[in-house]
């Protein structure tokens, strides 16, 4: 951080304009860009995370990956670079709140409502993985509800930078509440640890708690890792039976047993928000009540009896009144 002849304070070239945010990894600036002539978000990572990643293979690979990343509902990186041995990241700033800001309290929300705010953030990941990256911190504080109605997945690549230190020092972007248990104790994680971490967060928003919230960094993580997944019915028994089992599944300590996609995970429960209706046979437009198998059985009971009748009317008191008629026609 320098600060030039005429006060203004820059950061790699960039004139900070105010600090919006700190947590253990860095700190969070609006600045405007030398050569956009706008305002970004600039994400620094402080001196003690940068001395684990710098250099990182890894590290950079995802961060790069995350450049290419085109999508409406995650902000564009504009620029990844070093200011001395410490990375930085310039972003796309959107104005508006997080969903943390909103869940600040215990309200219970309509289930079908946050399914439908959620859903650019699903369709966000299912973006990303195809393209081979995973977030690794989806939770309240990184769903931005802009202020001009968008829903935005933001803190791509500070999840692998915070994924290199697990243990409680990194309260702030490790808190367990959101993050899958095979991130909490240091294995490799895929895709479905970011579904895990999308149905934590519905779980929060339509219930109103935190799924396995204790005393502790400690005994959230103990519960988290050993107790089976919460269930959201038993806190809103209003909830559709199938609603509650399908965040259930996506919180399995068992990754295999997760959705394989976000958009999987939504379309489960928007289906047991509305069930598909189910399909029925066309009717023929004849007879709204006549399907074709039943036109085909009528259609040979008329045959037969038209045969039985032509028999009777030719052999025996049929054959007799038509001659007598026959012989009426003559003699007139």
């Amino acid at each position: 951080m320098t600060t030039s002849k005429n006060g203004a304070v820059k950061y790699g070239g960039f004139r900070i304009l105010r600090e919006v945010d700190q947590d253990g990894l860095g700190t969070l600036y609006e600045a405007e860009h030398p050569r956009l002539q706008q305002k970004v978000a600039l994400r620094t990572v402080g001196a003690a995370a940068a001395r684990d990643v710098t250099h990182s293979r890894r590290f950079l690979l995802e961060l790069r990956s995350y450049v290419s990343l085109d999508h409406p509902a995650i902000p564009r990186l504009y620029e990844l670079a070093y200011n001395g041995d410490c990375p930085y990241l310039v972003t796309e700033i959107v104005p508006g709140k997080t969903l943390d800001d909103m869940l600040t309290d215990s309200t219970q929300r309509e289930p079908r409502g946050v399914v439908e705010l959620l859903e650019p953030i699903a369709s966000a990941l299912d973006y990303a993985h195809s393209r081979a990256t995973v977030h690794r911190d989806v939770k309240p504080a990184n769903i931005l509800l802009a202020d001009d109605g968008r829903t935005m997945l933001t803190g791509f690549g500070l999840g692998t930078i915070a994924s290199f230190s697990n243990g409680p020092g990194a309260a702030g972007p490790m808190a367990p509440d959101y993050v899958a248990p095979e991130r909490l104790v240091g294995r490799e994680v895929d895709s479905r640890a970011d579904v895990y971490s999308l149905a934590a967060v519905i779980f929060h928003a339509v219930t109103g708690q935190r799924p396995f919230t204790s005393r502790s960094w400690i005994e959230t993580l103990s519960r988290r890792l050993y107790e089976p997944p919460p269930s959201a019915k038993e806190l809103m028994p209003e909830l559709p039976e199938e609603f509650g089992q399908v965040l259930q599944q996506a919180m399995d300590r068992d990754p295999s047993r997760r959705p394989a996609t976000a958009g999987e995970l939504l379309q489960g429960l928007s289906n047991s928000l509305d069930p598909p209706e189910p399909t029925e046979e066309p009717v023929h437009w004849l007879h709204p009540h006549m399907h074709r198998g039943s036109m085909v059985v009528s259609g040979l009971l008329v045959l037969v009896v038209g045969v039985a009748g032509i028999t009777w009317f030719l052999d025996g008191e049929g054959l007799s009144l038509l001659t007598r008629l026959s012989h009426l026609v003559v003699g007139r």
